[in-house]
């Protein structure tokens, strides 16, 4: 039997625009996806960059991440299908058992996926992260980029509930200007490129590649998964033999 092609699906956005709870419904409804968190891919405590101006560590920053390992290992899942990291999972996951997905959506989003499934004969692979899409070397490994969006004042009050992060190493807190100073101005700095005059609040570049959703505090879970789905089954790109 010869080897399956492999599509990875990456999933990004800010911290808190509800990327990672899209990605695990989705793979959980699309027959044998694989998932992987970019969030696996956090150096060791003492490796975070220190921001001597406020004299915290910047979790936020490109310089947080491994990201040659991640690079490096998403070039090898393209090639074998396979996980090759011994990845260190940090369950800073939301139990997405607390969204209603109605049975309509799950029975479309199986039927859609099966069919795309047996027509392409791909393996699906979903990505999510946070600093996925600034840096056209790591950008270039997706063949769906899709961006997860929500309103300044959305992304802050989801980033406050939170009671915390677990790292590799100890227990994060966010201290109370951590948002505003490095969270959401990261976010902007690293992907303003994407978008129409550099506002990361105004309209994705059409030539960006990406494609994007707002997910504000009044959009419905089931309307999300069945756009992403939508993106996922769309045309194939073409694949080298």
């Amino acid at each position: 039997m010869s080897q399956r092609d492999v599509l990875i699906v990456g999933i990004s956005g800010c911290s808190s625009s509800g990327k990672t709870t899209i990605a695990k419904l989705i793979a959980e409804l699309l027959p044998g996806a694989t998932l992987i968190h970019e969030d696996d891919f956090f150096k060791h405590d003492d490796e975070i960059p220190l921001n001597k101006k406020f004299g915290v560590k910047d979790w936020d920053c490109p310089e947080a991440l491994d990201l040659d390992l991640f690079g490096q290992e998403l070039d090898h899942i393209k090639a074998t299908g396979k996980i090759s990291a011994k990845l260190v999972h940090n369950n800073n996951v939301d139990d997405v058992s607390r969204f209603c997905v109605s049975k309509e959506t799950k029975e479309t989003l199986r039927k859609e996926f099966n069919a795309f499934e047996a027509a392409s004969d791909v393996h699906v692979v979903v990505v999510d992260g946070f600093m996925m899409f600034h840096d056209p070397k790591i950008a270039c490994k997706f063949d769906r980029k899709l961006l997860i969006r929500a309103p300044y004042a959305s992304l802050k009050s989801r980033r406050a509930a939170r009671s915390g992060y677990q790292t590799l190493d100890s227990f994060w807190i966010d201290p109370p200007f951590y948002f505003d100073e490095f969270v959401y101005k990261s976010y902007a700095k690293n992907h303003a490129s994407l978008f129409e005059e550099n506002d990361v609040e105004g309209r994705i570049r059409k030539n960006s590649g990406v494609q994007d959703y707002v997910n504000d505090d009044g959009m419905d879970i089931n309307d999300a998964l069945l756009w992403a789905c939508h993106q996922i089954v769309s045309p194939l790109p073409s694949f080298s033999s």
